[in-house]
């Protein structure tokens, strides 16, 4: 490692809130690098070695971000490490596929923001916070974080099944990149599913950490109580004396309740979206015809079990990060 005046390419290290040091740390002679297919600009005024291939871009592209926008305005030595003609930057520890995710964005940003069906899969997603992230892309990272609280809400009733879509790796990355706001949706994706080997031939357990593979575990024992829980309710209201004017009723919406939750096709452990279902058309799967206050009863009743789940869910998983 040499001073400012002996260097060759550049190593920027992991963000932190002061400016970066530069470090020198000539690239192997030894090894055969490429040009990207994509990224590579006869225009171009300044190269980026990644993983043995050279992008040769445009530094104006690489000014929102605030580590380059820093490097870039520095004092430049007059000798340094060239690739046709071009200063070379080395960017140890990145992947050519987050800098390709990254530089997709740089040029052509609303393509890349307005058309998510061709850019939102998960390995776009992670590409894009890993380098924003890093190399503090304030937008970039807002945009993946958005995406992932897509997938992964924060409010618990807004999961769809993207949510099932790789709830193993969103955890790993919410772990790796500080986003804690996705885990309790993502816990409870991932609870959901069986944890043997999956369609890619991976276990969840080489995914996840052994301390996240425990809280899963732990999560998912909890969750399978709830439903036997609002039907103990249920009965317990049954014989509450100031209800037997009602007792037919409440006979009703018991049977009701223990059909969507307990009985196929609908015993299914996403308990949320049964709730909700059971919400929206409560006679689906009640035997008969309700009173008008009991009826108003049974929605209150599953209202408020509706919000405590969805406020013990981080909890069951033993997270920090709560609604």
């Amino acid at each position: 490692m040499g001073d400012m005046d002996d260097m060759h390419d550049l190593d920027l290290t992991r963000p932190t809130k002061r400016r970066r040091m530069l470090l020198v740390e000539p690239p192997p002679t030894s090894l055969l690098y490429s040009q990207h297919d994509q990224f590579w600009f006869s225009d171009g005024d300044i190269v980026l070695c990644v993983e043995q291939t050279y992008f040769k871009i445009h530094r104006n592209k690489l000014l929102c971000s605030i580590v380059f926008a820093g490097m870039l305005e520095l004092p430049q030595p007059q000798v340094v490490e060239s690739v046709d003609r071009c200063a070379l930057v080395t960017l140890s520890g990145d992947s050519v596929a987050d800098w390709t995710v990254t530089l997709r964005w740089m040029y052509d940003r609303s393509t890349f923001e307005s058309r998510p069906t061709m850019f939102d899969s998960f390995g776009v997603i992670a590409s894009a916070l890993r380098i924003s992230t890093k190399y503090e892309i304030s937008d970039l990272c807002s945009w993946s974080k958005q995406q992932l609280l897509s997938r992964w809400p924060i409010d618990l009733l807004e999961m769809n099944c993207a949510a099932f879509l790789n709830a193993a790796e969103g955890i790993t990355l919410a772990r790796e990149l500080d986003v804690p706001e996705i885990l309790p949706a993502a816990f409870y994706a991932l609870s959901m599913q069986r944890l043997g080997r999956r369609g890619d031939g991976r276990n969840i357990d080489h995914i996840l950490s052994p301390e996240d593979l425990q809280r899963l575990i732990v999560g998912r024992e909890k969750l399978k109580e709830r439903p036997v829980g609002i039907l103990k309710y249920c009965d317990d209201m049954l014989h509450d004396p100031r209800n037997r004017r009602c007792l037919r009723c409440r006979h009703l919406w018991s049977e009701g309740l223990a059909s969507r939750l307990l009985d196929p096709p609908f015993g299914r452990n996403w308990l949320l979206d049964e709730l909700k279902d059971f919400l929206r058309n409560p006679y689906v799967d009640l035997p008969g015809p309700l009173c008008c206050d009991c009826l108003l009863q049974l929605e209150c009743v599953v209202a408020t079990f509706i919000k405590e789940l969805c406020r013990a869910i981080p909890l069951y998983f033993q997270l920090c990060y709560s609604l």
